[in-house]
């Protein structure tokens, strides 16, 4: 067998496979969080949140928060030993929004920060 038809072969059984993969964890709503950014923001969105105020609580969607929100790792401070200070952003309608989150073990104690 010539090595362009083992080629051949091997994606177009590659291809299948990831398309079956994608069905099945579709359903499973799984996420691969191989990245530090979104493992914080898996770890965050695991716990109970708790808000300064009410206006403060534009993020309540868990979904819109995971997908569209970015960790400022420079601004953070993560050498600490009870809980971790991230600073998580995003733009929402060409307006910046920045939160100030205190990871502890059960809860995420959000900040808003201007």
């Amino acid at each position: 067998m010539s090595f362009l038809k083992r080629l051949y072969y091997f994606l177009f059984g590659t291809t299948i496979g990831i398309i079956i993969l994608m069905f099945v964890l579709d359903k499973k709503e799984s996420t691969f969080n191989y990245g530090l950014d979104k493992r914080v923001l898996n770890d965050i969105y695991k716990k109970e949140w708790l808000f300064e105020t009410e206006y403060d609580s534009i993020i309540k969607d868990k979904k819109f928060f995971f997908k569209k929100y970015d960790v400022n790792f420079s601004k953070s401070n993560v050498k600490l030993d009870t809980c971790k200070v991230y600073v998580i952003e995003t733009e929402i309608k060409n307006t910046k929004v920045v939160y100030q989150v205190e990871n502890c073990k059960n809860t995420a104690n959000f900040k808003r920060i201007d």
